[in-house]
C-alpha cells in the first residue's frame, strides 16, 4: 500500500485563505501538496461548454452553474486525476477553507488504512452526521453510511478505485460537485462519513465563500428559494431508494 498523501485545493487569487492553507499543510501528519484550483473566472465559454451539460441526469438540477462552480468541480477532478496518475492507494482532499484536528485526522488515517476493505470514499464533513448505519468501528472512530449524505465536499478520503469511477462518470457534469457526489445511483460510488470528523469549516474566518452568484431579481430569487428544497427532497428520496436497493 502506498504512503497516504493529501491534496489541498487552493485558488491562488483567494489570498485571504493563503494563511489557512499554510496552517493546514503544516498540521497534516502525512505528505501534502497544495494543488492550484481551477479558476472559473479564467475559463472560456468553450471550456465551460465542454465540461458541463444542462440536465444530464435526473432529478434535473434547477439552476444554471456559475463559472466558479464549474471551476470547483474541475479542481476536484484534477485531484482525483492525480490519485490515479500517481497510483496512490488513497489520498485525502481538502478545500482551502478546511482546517483539521491533527490528532483526530492521524487516528482516522490509521483507522481507514486498517479498514481498507470497508470503504472507497469517505467524507470528512464540517458538521456532524447524526443518523446512519455504522460500517466499521475502531475506538471512538466510526465509518457511517449516512441516511442523508452531507452536502459539502470540504474534506474527502478517496481511493484510487473511487477516483477512477468518479472521473469516468462526472464529465460532462450538470451540477455542483457537492450534490453530484450525493447521487450514488449515478456515480456508483457509495459515500461513507467519518465520525467524528477531523474537519471544521473556517470560511467565515477567511473571507467567506468563493462561490459567488450574480445578483438576482426578486422573481429569480423566489424561484431559487422555491426550487432548492424541492430539488434536495428529490435527491434524498432517490438516495434512500438506492441505498435500500443496495442493502437487499
Amino acid at each position: 500500500m502506498s504512503v497516504p498523501k493529501a491534496f489541498i485545493l487552493h485558488l491562488e487569487r483567494a489570498i485571504s485563505r493563503a494563511a489557512n492553507v499554510r496552517s493546514l499543510k503544516a498540521r497534516l501528519p502525512i505528505e501534502s501538496e497544495i494543488l492550484a484550483a481551477v479558476d472559473g473566472a479564467e475559463l472560456s465559454r468553450a471550456e465551460i461548454d465542454r465540461a458541463c451539460a444542462r440536465r444530464r441526469f435526473k432529478p434535473g438540477y434547477p439552476f444554471a452553474l456559475t463559472a466558479t462552480e464549474v471551476g470547483v468541480f474541475l479542481s476536484h477532478r484534477a485531484a482525483w486525476r492525480r490519485i490515479v496518475d500517481e497510483k496512490l492507494d488513497f489520498a485525502a482532499i481538502f478545500e482551502d477553507d478546511a482546517q483539521i484536528d491533527p490528532d483526530v485526522f492521524a487516528g482516522l488515517i490509521e483507522f481507514v488504512t486498517a479498514e481498507r476493505a470497508a470503504w472507497d470514499y469517505v467524507l470528512m464533513p464540517a458538521a456532524a452526521v447524526r443518523n446512519g448505519t455504522a460500517v466499521a468501528r475502531r475506538g471512538a472512530l466510526t465509518l457511517v453510511r449516512p441516511d442523508a449524505p452531507p452536502l459539502r465536499a470540504i474534506g474527502q478520503i478517496v481511493s484510487r478505485a473511487a477516483a477512477e469511477r468518479l472521473l469516468d462518470r462526472t464529465l460532462p457534469f450538470d451540477r455542483p460537485v457537492d450534490t453530484f457526489l450525493q447521487m450514488t445511483w449515478i456515480t456508483g460510488q457509495p459515500v461513507l462519513v467519518a465520525s467524528p470528523s477531523p474537519v471544521r469549516d473556517v470560511s467565515r474566518e477567511t473571507g467567506g465563500t468563493t462561490v459567488q452568484r450574480r445578483s438576482m431579481g426578486l422573481a429569480e430569487r423566489i424561484h431559487h428559494e422555491a426550487m432548492r428544497p424541492i430539488y434536495r427532497a428529490q435527491v434524498l428520496a432517490r438516495y434512500r431508494k438506492h441505498m435500500a436497493h443496495e442493502s437487499n
